[in-house]
């Protein structure tokens, strides 16, 4: 039980009570070693019993004092501790009490005084021991009346209670009739009610024929209440039982408001898609707090068998995990809270409890597990995370879809609790937003992984195609260049072809001539011949850049001093250079370079590149051709670089220079001849050597033309051959 118990105090008795001269006439008096001497309750009365008649004014003054306290203030909880005031001050007594009731019934009382409005005169001191006083057979007799109950001497009753009891355990003579009590009501002991607590004065008040509470005046010394103090007792009873009744409606206006907030609240967050387990916590201690229980859990089922669908088909075989868990933080159970509960994660079939809820599609209501008829089934025990020696009292209500069972939502309390049915029903609401959560985020899970899946398809189906695009733009690409070497094959082919062809063709038409003369003939013959080798060499290119392009074996190799291939191949091409006034500058080392090469291929190689030089050289220029030893690279190398000034090689151009048929932009307007297939053969030979071959091409400052440099570098022992001779 929460008890949310205040106190006004008065520090000295300012205030007399009402007409406290006339003793209560119609309470019989009894021998004095019988209890009842000091109780009154009305089957004491005798039909000689003198009624009153006239009230005082001052009780009319205390009833419209309380009329005004319950229309002055805001809410009725204020007017209910003014009341317990202004009739703990009008009685003169040390403490009195006003607590409403939501039952009838003596066994719930203490369970259902939710809040105790109080006026208490120091230095008496409330606390809960105060309400065992109801636990008097007594009392609890009276309780469901609306009897006025007036004792002038509770400890003195309780321990003639006890004398009687055991008088009787010694053969004594049983009690008069008045005395004797109810099989199994019992007399508590002395010290179970307060010592402070001597004479009491309880009066029930009535509502629309209904009892809502209870007020009781308490003397901390033994009183003789008089007939006037019950006759006013009973005069404000109506008037406490209209400010309960207001309480009542209040306090359940505030609780449906704080069930609808909660609903709204988990509304909300299903709404906004908030994750599941911050969903279950929000449940859990908004349903915990909202009804003032000690803890709450949420646990979910994971079924062995995914077909399973119907309770039907018996226990299932399930995994229960605990997903959420709170307590209420009270300080004076922080113990109870940090004690280890056990495994939570568990199997069904071993727990009473989650086998309940497996077979129930109602909230499962549990005022103590000890007096619970189901507490044992099949004699299973319940899952230690219930912790039921710290939390008795149990509410649980299924999570369940189509008669699916998704899991619990549980609700303890730390001692015995009744479970109201508004109380049911509002939990059961909470457990069906649960439910709906669970399905969402499941389904919400579901449709991502569909997605997911169908978008990890979709990307690899769209990588394929990415692939097979890239795939057909290379293609595409190949193609076009391809094309474009086809037509500038074509284009190149045919002028090279056909001038040579119709040199040839107009020197064969004057050779046939009869009246040509010696010179002429031998001039056209020179043509002839001249043409001839042209169109021979052209093939000749041909044919040897194919047989480049498609050989795989190593050219065989030999040792030779560089020095004399490169002089040997300046003094052939020396007479050529000199018809356009350029001269061979060689910059070779002082001592011998070998080389391990194929003479042909790199003669051939210097040739070329020095043919390429004297086409587009300056005329007046200089050529450079330079050697050199590279023995700081892994693999000791021979750099030949061959410059020239003259034309230039643009910088896009630079890429494409060893194409085949690849020439530079305004060749063909300088009427340079050649057919673009000396650059080609050369980089296949350099690449049939094992070298390598660049080119650089810079503009001159001051000046128009550019400086050309081609760059052969070339393995002085190739690799293969270097491990041979090892």
């Amino acid at each position: 039980m929460k008890m949310d118990c205040q106190s006004r105090s008065k520090t000295e008795r300012d205030v007399q009570s009402l007409d406290t001269e006339k003793p209560i006439e119609w309470i019989d008096p009894v021998p004095p070693t019988s209890p009842q001497s000091l109780l009154s309750p009305s089957e004491n009365q005798h039909t000689g019993a003198h009624q009153i008649t006239d009230l005082p004014v001052s009780l009319v003054a205390l009833e419209r004092s309380l009329t005004q306290a319950l229309l002055a203030n805001r809410n009725t909880q204020e007017a209910l501790f003014n009341f317990a005031q202004l009739i703990g001050e009008a009685f003169a007594v040390d403490c009195c009490l006003i607590l409403p009731q939501d039952r009838g019934t003596p066994q719930a009382i203490e369970q259902t005084f939710q809040q105790v409005y109080s006026y208490i005169v120091s230095p008496f001191q409330y606390s809960e021991q105060l309400l065992t006083l109801f636990s008097h057979p007594r009392i609890q007799a009276n309780l469901p009346t609306t009897e006025t109950i007036a004792v002038d001497d509770l400890q003195a009753l309780s321990q003639l209670t006890a004398s009687f009891r055991q008088s009787s355990d010694k053969g004594a003579s049983p009690p008069t009739a008045q005395s004797r009590q109810a099989p199994g009501n019992s007399s508590p002991p002395p010290s179970a009610i307060p010592s402070q607590v001597r004479s009491v004065l309880i009066q029930n008040t009535q509502y629309q024929g209904r009892i809502n509470g209870t007020v009781i005046l308490i003397r901390s010394q033994p009183y003789d209440w008089k007939e006037t103090d019950v006759q006013q007792l009973q005069s404000l009873s109506p008037h406490v039982a209209v400010a309960l009744s207001q309480n009542q409606l209040e306090r359940q206006m505030e609780q449906q408001a704080r069930y609808q907030n909660l609903v709204n609240q988990l509304t909300a967050a299903i709404r906004n898609s908030w994750e599941l387990e911050q969903i279950f916590q929000l449940a859990v201690e908004g349903a915990t707090s909202a009804l003032q229980c000690s803890r709450g859990l949420v646990f979910l089922l994971k079924y062995s068998d995914p077909m399973y669908k119907s309770r039907s088909r018996g226990i299932p075989e399930a995994k229960v995990n605990v997903v959420a868990d709170w307590f209420e933080p009270f300080p004076e159970r922080l113990q109870m809270q940090t004690e280890p509960l056990g495994d939570r994660t568990i199997w069904a079939s071993t727990c009473c409890l989650c086998r309940q809820v497996l077979t129930s599609s109602e909230p499962i209501a549990i005022t103590s597990y000890m007096d619970w008829d189901n507490r044992e089934i099949e004699g299973k025990t319940p899952a230690p995370f219930f912790a039921l020696d710290r939390f008795p009292a149990l509410l649980l209500a299924p999570l369940e879809n189509q008669g699916t069972v998704l899991g619990c939502l549980v609700l303890q309390h730390h001692q015995h609790r009744i479970w109201e049915p508004e109380e049911i029903a509002f939990v059961k609401l909470v457990a069906a937003q649960l439910s709906t959560a669970i399905i969402q985020v499941r389904t919400l899970q579901h449709v991502q992984a569909l997605v997911q899946e169908r978008t990890a398809q979709l990307q690899r189906s769209l990588d394929v195609q990415a692939k097979l695009y890239e795939k057909t733009r290379q293609q595409v690409e190949q193609l076009r260049r391809l094309h474009e070497e086809r037509e500038e094959f074509l284009s190149t082919v045919s002028h090279e072809l056909r001038t040579p062809l119709t040199s040839m063709t107009l020197a064969i038409r004057m050779l046939r001539q009869a009246d040509l003369s010696v010179e002429r003939r031998t001039r056209y013959l020179d043509i002839l011949e001249q043409q001839c080798v042209q169109e021979t060499q052209l093939i000749n290119d041909l044919l040897d850049l194919r047989k480049l392009e498609s050989t795989t074996t190593t050219a065989p190799l030999q040792k030779l001093d560089i020095r004399y291939l490169i002089r040997n191949t300046a003094q052939s091409i020396a007479e050529t250079l000199a018809e356009r006034n350029l001269s061979l500058e060689l910059d070779l080392p002082t001592k011998p370079l070998n080389l391990y090469t194929e003479p042909d291929s790199l003669s051939r190689i210097l040739m070329e590149l020095l043919t390429n030089a004297r086409k587009y050289a300056d005329s007046d220029s200089v050529i450079q051709l330079q050697v050199s030893y590279d023995p700081t690279q892994p693999m000791n190398q021979v750099v030949i670089a061959l410059r020239n000034i003259g034309a230039g090689i643009l910088p896009d151009e630079l890429p494409y220079i060893f194409d085949k048929f690849r020439r530079g932009r305004g060749v063909t307007q300088q009427a340079i001849q050649g057919t673009g297939l000396g650059l080609a053969l050369v980089k296949r030979l350099v690449e049939y050597l094992g070298g390598t071959i660049g080119a650089s091409s810079q503009p001159l400052e001051q000046s128009s033309s550019w400086q050309t440099c081609f760059t052969v570098t070339l393995p002085q022992c190739p690799e293969g051959l270097m491990q041979g001779m090892t």
